[in-house]
């Protein structure tokens, strides 16, 4: 039986066995990610390439606070750099309050909505399209930089009005996305870390304003990811969140894989990959991942993707090696389950 990705990964997250262990890889584009319709070809392009059974969109970072008024250099992308702002859009701690809510259906958020949609069109639901969006706190800090911790430390309550002001925008950017034929989001969080912010902090300033915008999208989505970025990172403040899967730095930071699985036995687990690894072409070192992973996990619950974006600009053989393994891997996996699962039976 071969399956659509879509069906893959409708079946793991009913927590069935599929005919392997579902796959996904992303990288930046950024030699196209200002380019709405080139984005799309080029990210439909990319999973038919290394047949993933997901796909995550890779705007360019700062998609998401253009419209609120920052300022961004893109010059040096053309040669493999990085945007940066050069103006920020929150220079006062009174510019919370005035935050602007940009309409989604223009500007630097209509550009995306006009990708996913030419995207959407390529895929024709063989395939779930996850919109990457990110946390209100991400984005906060984006729109202020190195004034975020005083702002949010000295004047809470003009911070708070920001966020719940982003949180609307974000929501309303995702639902716009989902009424296209998202199957979800890849929620990227930036802030859940102590590298960041304190934990206390992080539950008043992050955890509430998550959720603003995870529960207006639900009834909307079918699979989405929350992707908790670093390390030291506050897992368990959003393991009960309505999502269906976490993606984590897993083996750099805790949480350890075996005590999520324990721990969280209603989430799928996305990750599993050292993205180091990816871009080493440590393929010894990635095998021994694919291998533990599926043991631990008994190759059910489980996406295996890298914790991170893989570093820009990816060597494609080792993406082709790394999923003709996993694919040969799995088969391996589930002979072996189902082997045993038919003697226990006996």
């Amino acid at each position: 039986m071969t399956l659509t990705a879509t069906e893959r990964i409708r079946m793991v997250l009913r927590g069935e066995q599929a005919d392997r262990i579902p796959f996904s890889f992303w990288t930046h584009l950024p030699h196209v990610d200002l380019d709405p319709l080139k984005l799309a070809e080029e990210t439909y392009e990319f999973y038919r390439r290394f047949r993933l059974d997901f796909i995550k969109n890779m705007p360019n970072g700062m998609f998401f606070v253009e419209d609120y008024g920052c300022q961004c250099d893109f010059s040096e992308i053309p040669n493999g750099g990085v945007a940066k702002i050069t103006k920020y859009a929150v220079e006062k701690p009174e510019d919370w309050v005035v935050l602007t809510e940009p309409d989604v259906k223009k500007g630097a958020l209509g550009r995306e909505l006009l990708s996913i949609a030419h995207l959407l069109g390529k895929t024709k639901e063989e395939v779930p399209v996850l919109l990457t969006i990110f946390s209100p706190l991400t984005i906060a800090h984006k729109l202020c930089g190195s004034l975020m911790l005083e702002h949010l430390r000295n004047h809470p309550e003009k911070v708070k009005a920001g966020l719940d002001r982003i949180a609307r925008t974000t929501a309303a950017f995702a639902q716009e996305a989902l009424r296209k034929g998202c199957a979800g989001v890849f929620f990227a969080n930036q802030m859940a870390t102590s590298e960041m912010v304190t934990e206390a902090e992080y539950a008043e300033f992050g955890v509430p304003y998550d959720l603003q915008v995870l529960e207006a999208i639900q009834p909307f989505s079918w699979f989405n990811v929350v992707h908790i970025h670093g390390t030291n990172i506050y897992h368990h403040l959003m393991v009960d969140y309505p999502v269906q899967a976490i993606n984590w730095h897993i083996w750099e930071t805790e949480p350890k894989l075996q005590d999520f699985v324990q721990a969280a036995p209603d989430k799928i687990i996305v990750g599993g990959l050292q993205r180091s690894n990816i871009t080493n072409g440590s393929i010894d070192e990635i095998i021994k991942e694919i291998q533990e992973v599926s043991r631990l996990t008994v190759g059910n619950r489980i996406i295996l993707t890298p914790g991170c974006v893989i570093r820009y600009p990816v060597e494609e053989t080792v993406l082709q090696q790394v999923s003709n393994e996993i694919i040969q891997h799995s088969k391996v996996v589930f002979r072996q389950s189902n082997t045993n699962s038919q003697m226990t039976q006996q």
